[in-house]
């Protein structure tokens, strides 16, 4: 059996104080609409995260799914909310991002660097910039094209088995997350 999982967070640096409250705010709002609970079935292997799908998770998903039910009582189904800056890979997932202006690749720099500059970034917090061979836009990574490429940053909330979350949901936890977000498609 495969897991994936969607994560939205923040790219740009922010203080702690500032991340706990958006962290925070987003599990409010998140509990206001109904769509996350608390956990009260807490297991490191069947349900290891703090929040658990709540009575409206159904309106955070693109469709209702026929078998949206089961997923309540599917096992590690739940919501992380992390208020501390972190690295989110798409792990089989992985796959370089694309120049927003004219879909080029990502220049070869992306992967004959990708330790380094995923070590600075992690480490120093310095979001690297990268030129597209193609058309010569230059972006910080979060500002490339794709899901399924490694971002850091906080605060974050990362949905944990579900159906495709919809895209106007998508756009209120961005929203909420405020300034630069990114999202991470993982799969393993």
């Amino acid at each position: 059996m495969s897991e994936h999982s969607v994560t939205v967070l923040r790219l740009d640096s922010i203080s702690s104080a500032e991340r706990e409250e958006i962290t925070v705010d987003l599990q409010d709002l998140l509990l206001a609409r109904g769509v996350i609970l608390p956990n009260d079935l807490r297991d490191a292997l069947w349900q290891p995260s703090e929040w658990k799908p709540g009575p409206a998770a159904q309106m955070a998903v693109v469709e209702p799914v026929d078998w949206f039910d089961a997923f309540l009582d599917t096992a590690n189904n739940g919501v992380d909310i992390r208020g501390d800056r972190d690295a989110y890979h798409p792990v089989e997932n992985d796959e370089a991002p694309r120049c927003p202006h004219c879909a080029g690749a990502a220049p070869t720099t992306y992967t004959d660097s990708y330790g380094d500059w995923l070590e600075e970034w992690m480490t120093a917090g310095r979001e690297p910039l990268f030129t597209c061979d193609r058309c010569g836009w230059s972006g910080l990574l979060g500002d490339w094209t794709g899901q399924f490429s490694v971002l850091i940053g906080a605060p974050a909330v990362t949905f944990l088995n579900w159906p495709p979350l919809s895209p106007a949901f998508t756009t209120d936890i961005r929203a909420a997350l405020g300034d630069r977000t990114g999202i991470v498609a993982s799969h393993w």
